[in-house]
């Protein structure tokens, strides 16, 4: 009787590993180092799985993107960027793309533009009309009609308060009406010049000396 019994409790512990959920591995679009797991009792959910087999982002996601060691993922909540740790850079209720030319992540939720820059680790978020890498390699936006600057680390260097921003070599040049009352612009043109206020940054967003009307004339030309 005691055999039985011992023979029954070992029928039943195999048949508990054997008949438990089972593990599918998938390959990772874009990289060797790591790959998308899901088990038996939930398959339509994903996680991730590192090298060495060991899990670094549980399997509870819908949609798994991988790109620069991010992971832009998806669940009933809405949507994720994730590092390697697992942790979240951003959130947003619309999809997560990587845009492979610009080389960064990208959501639009209605207006707002929410932008991560995997190289230098920014993150940039706002209701941009226009925005991008500019010629000096920052990264110049357009919010509400008016121009600044961000470092693609994310840090603002040149706020959002610019009627017009123009680049001079290193240089950036804002122009602003001097007063509300006698704006500088008319249909996008410049009314009268004696109206304008030219401040001049370098590169890094610092103040410099500001050139004057009649060079800024020629580059608005």
């Amino acid at each position: 009787m005691k055999k039985f019994s011992f023979l029954a409790l070992f029928a039943m512990v195999l048949c508990l590993v054997s008949c438990g959920p089972k593990e599918t591995t998938t390959p990772l679009d874009g990289t060797s180092d790591y790959v998308l797991f899901s088990m038996s009792d939930a398959p339509n959910k994903y996680g991730v799985k590192n090298a060495q087999g060991q899990v670094i982002i549980p399997n509870v996601y819908e949609n798994v993107l991988y790109a620069q060691d991010y992971f832009a993922v998806q669940d009933e909540s809405g949507y994720k960027l994730l590092s390697a740790e697992n942790e979240t850079i951003f959130q947003s209720s619309a999809d997560i793309v990587y845009n492979g030319t610009a080389n960064w992540f990208e959501s639009k939720e209605k207006s707002k533009i929410s932008l991560f820059i995997p190289k230098e680790a920014g993150y940039i978020s706002g209701n941009f009309e226009s925005y991008g890498i500019d010629n000096i390699g920052n990264f110049q936006v357009k919010e509400n009609g008016k121009y600044g600057v961000y470092t693609l680390a994310g840090r603002l260097i040149i706020p959002i308060t610019n009627e017009m921003l123009l680049i001079d070599g290193d240089n950036y040049i804002a122009l602003n009406s001097k007063t509300p009352k006698l704006p500088m612009l008319k249909d996008g043109k410049i009314t009268s010049w004696s109206r304008v206020k030219i401040t001049a940054y370098d590169k890094g967003g610092k103040a410099t000396k500001a050139p004057s009307s009649y060079q800024v004339r020629k580059l608005v030309k």
